[in-house]
């Protein structure tokens, strides 16, 4: 046996023993919690999470990988929601909620083809205020880094913890860029109103198609009856349940005068009534930006909510094409009683609570900048 041979086999006896003191030395887990503070009510927060279609908006991966793409699945919130995702060099995987525990606490697991396993997240909502929440998300590989494979992901816990401190910086961004400084509300009297159409309990993704179906039908009862709309369609809001993603809704048009409803038709009259008014211009998809604001408002005050919230859909898409143009008129009307009927007893107008409200949240967050 010449030595030269010797030499290679000693060389890779070596390198094979430095191997396997490598496997033995490299982390075999994984497991790190974060926190972050983000001002928004503890319901938006829970929504953010919970519904699948809102994390491609804030998660950091595309700056991981600029080609990569999500595809969303048959289910996008609550337990089962879940979105699969490909890049050239991210990997691919699924993202899937496993738990949904309403405002309190989530979990989530990600499978990516280049990690060592299976992550678990669980996401922890804590308010401090009505305003502001504590963010706790526990991370953790639910198996073990197979022996031999170790040294290839002798770094994967700080990649992985430097990515999620960038997932939830960006969710803290997205949240509370939602909550802008110019909120655009204005305090007005809503006028009474009756409205005619169609309410069902509708699961959020459907409520286009319901209002597609229903529409038609509203005009041509009304026709039938020989009564002309006085305004444009409106969304009537009474119910909204977060975990199961059902709305109650009333697709309707306003009407001058009281209407006995057909079978299948619904009349509801909204009486004279405080209100908080908001004008959004944009797409319907962007909507949720301006209940956000609304959100907030109604959180950090003494307003009660008095069903249901409108929305009048003022501009018609057939005849405007650009979506930035769409405006679509958000009242949300103020109850008479309890909290609220006391704080007008203390002489204080809606002018001068929203003031209130927006002088503390602007020194709020002057503090934070400091």
């Amino acid at each position: 046996m010449s030595n030269n041979f010797i030499k290679i086999i000693v060389a890779v006896g070596v390198l094979l023993l430095m191997y396997l003191l490598a496997c033995f030395v490299s982390p075999s887990s994984m497991s790190q919690t974060n926190e972050i503070k983000i001002n928004c009510s503890k319901g938006l927060m829970y929504v953010m999470i919970n519904d699948i279609k809102e994390w491609p908006n804030w998660i950091s991966w595309k700056k991981e990988d600029s080609n990569l793409s999500f595809s969303m699945g048959g289910r996008q919130v609550n337990i089962g929601a879940n979105f699969t995702f490909e890049g050239k060099s991210f990997g691919k995987g699924i993202v899937e909620v496993q738990e949904s525990h309403k405002d309190s606490l989530l979990a989530s697991y990600i499978t990516n083809s280049n990690w060592p396993g299976k992550v678990s997240t669980t996401w922890q909502i804590i308010p401090e205020t009505r305003t502001s929440v504590l963010l706790i998300s526990r991370n953790r590989l639910l198996t073990k880094v197979p022996f031999f494979k170790r040294p290839f992901y002798w770094s994967f816990e700080k990649e992985y913890a430097n990515l999620h401190q960038n997932d939830l910086n960006n969710l803290k961004n997205y949240i509370e860029g939602m909550i802008n400084t110019q909120f655009g509300i204005k305090p007005s009297s809503f006028k009474k109103q009756g409205y005619f159409g169609m309410k069902a309990p509708i699961y959020n993704a459907n409520i286009p198609k319901f209002y597609a179906e229903s529409y038609p039908k509203i005009y041509k009862a009304l026709d039938s009856l020989g009564i002309t709309p006085s305004g444009p369609p409106v969304g009537l809001i009474y119910d909204w349940e977060g975990s199961s993603n059902y709305v109650y809704i009333m697709a309707a048009l306003p009407v001058g005068r009281v209407v006995r409803p057909p079978l299948g038709f619904d009349y509801e009259e909204v009486p004279d009534i405080p209100c908080l008014k908001l004008e959004h211009f944009g797409s319907y998809k962007t909507l949720k930006h301006a209940h956000s604001k609304l959100d907030y408002i109604m959180s950090s005050s003494n307003f009660v909510l008095f069903s249901p919230i409108i929305e009048e859909y003022v501009t018609s898409p057939s005849q405007e094409p650009d979506t930035s143009k769409w405006l679509t008129n958000i009242y949300y009307l103020l109850d008479n009683t309890g909290s609220y009927s006391k704080t007008l007893q203390k002489k204080k107008t809606i002018e001068e609570m929203i003031q209130e409200e927006e002088e503390i949240r602007k020194k709020k967050l002057e503090r934070e900048n400091q």
